[in-house]
Formats: C-alpha cells, structure tokens, sequence
C-alpha cells in the first residue's frame, strides 16, 4: 500500500519533466520577442480558473495562523524569483546549459536534508553529490568562458531559489492544500510579471511577421507552465524532496535534444557525457535509500 503513492508520485514526475522540457524550449523561442517579464505574467494568467475554488475556500484562509500565512509568503517569494531567474537565464544561455541549474537543485537539496537531520552522507549520497559536481564541470565548467557571466549569475540564483521553494513545498504538505500552493505560484507570477515590466516590456512590433501566433504561443507557454505548477505540487506532495527533485532531472536530455532539432545548438559529446553523470547523481540520490530521505 505504501507503494501505491510513490508510483503515483514517480508518474506525477515524469509527466512534470515533460511539461517542463517543452515550457523551457518555447520560452527559449519567445524570448527574442517579449522581455521574460511578459513570459512570467503569462504564466499567472491561469489564476483566474482558480478564483471560484479560492472563494468557496475562503473560510480556511480565515483560519490559517501567522504559521502558514508565513509560509505562504515565503512561497510565494521563492516560487517567483525562482521563475524569473529561469527566464533569465534562459534568455542569457543555451537551454541546455539553464536547465542543468535547476537540476543541480536536486544536490544542494540532499545536502540540506542530511543537514536539518544533522546526520553524515550515505556512501551514495557522496556519489551523487560527485557525479553531479563532475557533470556540470564537464557540461558548463569545460567551456566557461563562452557563456553569459550574467546568465551564469542568474542560473545560481535558480539554483538557490528552487532549492529553498522545494523545502518550503516539504513543510506544507501537512498543513496547506496542493491548490494553496498552485494559487500562491501563479499570484506571485503575476506580481513579479508586474514589477518587470517596468523596467522591460519588450514585445513584437504592430508590424512584426506572424504576430497575432507569437501572442498566442505566449499565452500557450502560460498555459504549460500553469500546468507544470500543478503537476509539480502534486509530485512534490506525494514524494520525498529528494526524490522529488531528481526525477525532473530528465528535463536535462529532453531539453539537450529538442534545442538540438529546433535551434542547432548541439551540445559536444564530452556535454552529453556531463548530462549522463548529473542523471546517474540522481539515481545514486533515489537509491541510497528513499526511506531515510522524509519530508522536510
């Protein structure tokens, strides 16, 4: 019986890592037309299918404590500064090379577990944190000096960032429903959205080629990451964060492999072999013991 939310959790998962992949490549289309600020306000606009549930909820919020109000707010921080930055860094860097800062998430992750439990590493928890240090040495660190220092500086503060989101996802889970948490992302879309905007607003001109189809891919691109905020809050509720996390690891292939088809930005051999070490760091995460690996 204790399987039975795992697999749905694992399959929650692998679906968000699609969603994700496919979100990633198309802002990676849609930036060289709207500043990332139009892209994260896009995102947000799915909060109106939410509003109706969060009327008829509204006598919970009366009940909620300074506790989970103020983990609310701090999701609603992390959650959109997280989103900013993977837009930034997108548009600063190939995709490939953004994505692998949100997987690099996952490490940082296991090392915050094991230390809230004040406990040593398991043998395969070093071997993750390992591979995953030699995969983004051979992914990013081989060709360094070719990439946006900026978009770099922006890829550590997703890291950072999502990090913190997924530990915050952990301590709600017994306290705040999955929808909660959806509201409070697409909120904090919407206002971060806002606040850039003001200091970037680009988009096509009137007289751009194709422009009515590039707003309607952005509003498709809101729509895919609006469903990337649910499935995510979902797997996040049904698994530990660990594990949580390394299952999107296969954002990483997915995304090497569609920016190869779409964009020709082919990523060299020694690269892929970087991509492999970061997924096998997940696997070495997974396996060296789920059961140790609880909610935080």
């Amino acid at each position: 019986m204790k399987s039975l939310p795992m697999q749905k959790g694992v399959a929650w998962g692998v679906g968000t890592a699609f969603i994700f992949g496919a979100y990633i490549i198309l802002s990676k289309y849609l930036l060289p037309y709207f500043s990332s600020a139009w892209l994260l306000l896009a995102s947000g606009i799915g909060v109106v299918l939410l509003i109706p549930s969060a009327i008829q909820r509204r006598s919970i919020y009366s009940s909620w404590g300074r506790r989970e109000w103020n983990l609310v707010l701090a999701m609603a921080l992390f959650s959109g500064l997280f989103n900013f930055s993977i837009l930034l860094s997108i548009n600063f860097l190939p995709a490939s090379i953004a994505t692998m800062f949100i997987g690099l998430s996952s490490v940082t992750l296991l090392i915050r577990t094991c230390m809230m439990g004040k406990r040593k590493p398991l043998r395969l928890e070093v071997a993750s944190v390992l591979f995953a240090v030699a995969g983004a040495f051979l992914l990013l660190g081989v060709k360094i000096e070719s990439y946006s220092l900026v978009g770099i500086a922006f890829g550590v503060c997703t890291l950072v960032f999502g990090t913190n989101a997924v530990i915050l996802t952990g301590r709600m889970r017994k306290t705040i429903n999955p929808k909660e948490v959806v509201l409070t992302k697409q909120l904090s879309k919407i206002l971060f959205g806002c606040i850039g905007l003001v200091f970037a607003s680009t988009m096509p001109s009137p007289g751009s080629p194709g422009l009515g189809a590039l707003w309607v891919l952005l509003l498709v691109s809101g729509g895919l990451k609006m469903l990337e905020s649910f499935t995510a809050s979902k797997t996040a509720f049904e698994l530990p964060p660990v594990v949580y996390r390394n299952i999107l690891l296969l954002n990483l292939p997915i995304v090497g492999l569609a920016e190869s088809w779409l964009f020709g930005i082919h990523l060299d051999p020694y690269q892929w072999l970087g991509i492999l070490l970061i997924l096998l760091s997940g696997l070495a995460a997974i396996f060296s013991g789920e059961e140790r690996l609880q909610a935080i």
